[in-house]
């Protein structure tokens, strides 16, 4: 897995010396597929770097987009609409993916029956497995 670019959103409006990290982008390339991994807190003020990471790993025109929510410490509407947002970005003939499990990411999702219209997968390596496996 190739790791390709990494951004962080502060509590004081960007200075990395004054204040800790909200959230942190990290995008990386796994075959034809492109991981986009986010830790922390998706919110109305953090959601906006997520879309812009979407939209930065969807340049590239990969086969599959997955969203790994796996060290993400609160998802708030706006984060949820970002993840609605890269869906129909990629969709209808890119993968897309979601790594949600447990109260803080799979729930709220589950809650807003965004488990209908998004793929949710437990792990990270349930999702790479499936959108590599065969066509």
């Amino acid at each position: 897995m190739h790791t390709s670019d990494s951004d962080s959103v502060f509590l004081d409006g960007g200075d990395p010396n004054a204040g800790s990290a909200v959230m942190t982008v990290v995008s990386a390339h796994h075959e034809e597929l492109v991981i986009v991994t986010v830790q922390g807190s998706i919110d109305v003020l953090t959601a906006p770097e997520l879309s812009a990471a979407v939209e930065a790993a969807l340049s590239g025109q990969p086969r599959g987009l997955i969203i790994d929510l796996t060290t993400t410490e609160f998802l708030a509407s706006a984060g949820m609409t970002a993840l609605v947002a890269a869906h129909e970005a990629i969709a209808p003939t890119g993968l897309f993916g979601v790594v949600a499990e447990g109260p803080v990411t799979a729930r709220p999702l589950q809650l807003m029956g965004l488990d209908q219209t998004l793929t949710l997968y437990p792990t990270l390596a349930h999702a790479v497995a499936d959108m590599t496996g065969p066509e």
